[in-house]
């Protein structure tokens, strides 16, 4: 009889992410060994139109509807997500499956699927360290960043296996948890085959004036994109497109709109096909991560990669680590925008050409489909020895969480 994985994840189609885009192409590759069960939520305020959906003979997704919430408000986006983590992870445990993977960007995932008392093989995904991006200005602040680290690591401990990106989260649970190097592997990051396709073959139309820059992701705290708006701002040959939404887009409509930056254009989230034209017609790509997110690698640098284009990258850590190894790349490690706009102007100065070099080093490194398949002898592994049973002391507990569930 064919094994059944249940997947938990806060991202999955239809919503329109790189996470659940990821999500979907490892979904995929599971399916061609396992039956999979797909525990997720709309997106925020969305209601799905069928609470299960067979989307073929071996995958199932169980949607739970999240509600509506203001994303930028910390404590109500903590309540909602601590919330909705334990909701999905009880819903999963509650369809009897042989192992379950869990991913992150949800922390609280991390103790709700080992609470939730499935007495399957676990295996967590730690797709980002988002409780050390937490802000530690004050003793409140510092305070609760202490208590939800000493959360992810003690429970961390409890999985039987834990996949991660890159070596940063690797080194950051071996030093700070209980487990082994031996049942951590690195499944980095990457794109989906079909998406490389259709950017590394795009018909590019390069613009002589202006100089053409664009941004696509998320708008909001991490990626702090007030640098470049100063770096282009009263550079009148310059134009810069910011795709994306988040919980800083209002404030940089508002900032748009009230120093009068007529050469930036905010356009919102777009469907992924509508982000082709952007590709084909800019000059240069951009990505910017805080100095707080050392060790995030974001998915859009593998599709920026894809397409050959030019790229400049404002941070450090390991997405800065990742682009050096490619050329046509210009990585800026300093936040003053004064020094972004001195390399901006001098890139704009220099014949730039698309880099077929980074193309071919994205398909034989970074396609997701490749890259999930390092994840099956990890579960054929675990699959071969029997699961450890629920201790009795903790199944009080369990009950009591179900119930408030």
């Amino acid at each position: 009889m064919m094994k059944v994985i249940n997947v938990i994840t806060p991202h999955f189609p239809p919503e329109v992410t790189a996470a659940s885009h990821r999500l979907e192409a490892l979904v995929g590759t599971l399916s061609e060994e396992y039956k999979v069960n797909v525990f997720t939520l709309t997106e925020i305020g969305e209601r799905a139109k069928e609470k299960e959906v067979q989307l073929n003979d071996h995958i199932t997704v169980h949607y739970t509807n999240l509600p509506g919430y203001k994303k930028s408000w910390f404590f109500v986006r903590a309540i909602f997500e601590c919330i909705y983590s334990f909701r999905i992870a009880f819903k999963a445990a509650r369809k009897p499956c042989d192992l379950t993977f869990a991913t992150t960007p949800y922390m609280f995932l991390i103790p709700a699927v080992i609470l939730a008392g499935s007495r399957s093989r676990k295996i967590m995904d730690v797709r980002d360290l988002v409780w050390c991006y937490l802000p530690e200005r004050n003793f409140i602040q510092r305070w609760i960043k202490s208590v939800f680290t000493r959360m992810v690591k003690y429970f961390l401990g409890k999985y039987d296996f834990i996949t991660v990106t890159n070596t940063a989260e690797q080194d950051w649970i071996v030093k700070g948890t209980t487990v082994p190097e031996s049942r951590i592997r690195i499944i980095s990051n990457g794109i989906s085959e079909d998406k490389f396709k259709r950017l590394s073959t795009i018909k590019y139309f390069q613009p002589e004036n202006p100089f053409v820059i664009t941004y696509i992701g998320n708008i909001g705290n991490g990626q702090d994109l007030s640098p470049i708006l100063e770096a282009v701002k009263g550079v009148h040959d310059i134009k810069l497109n910011l795709i994306g939404d988040g919980i800083e887009l209002d404030e940089f409509k508002r900032k748009v709109k009230t120093e009068n930056l007529r050469n930036v254009r905010l356009h919102g989230k777009l469907k992924w096909s509508r982000l082709l034209p952007f590709y084909q017609t800019s000059t240069i790509l951009f990505a910017r991560l805080g100095k707080n997110y050392q060790s995030a690698i974001p998915s859009k640098l593998f599709e920026y990669l894809s397409t050959g284009l030019p790229i400049i990258f404002s941070g450090s850590g390991e997405a800065a680590k990742l682009l050096k190894q490619f050329e046509n790349t210009f990585v800026l490690e300093s936040e003053d925008p004064a020094a972004l706009r001195q390399l901006i102007l001098q890139i704009k100065s220099l014949p730039l050409t698309r880099s077929f070099e980074n193309i071919l080093k994205t398909e034989e490194l970074f396609i997701r489909e490749r890259i999930n398949q390092n994840l099956l002898p990890v579960i054929s592994s675990l699959l071969q020895t029997e699961s450890i049973p629920v201790p009795e002391a903790l199944q009080k507990d369990f009950a009591l969480l179900e119930e408030l569930n």
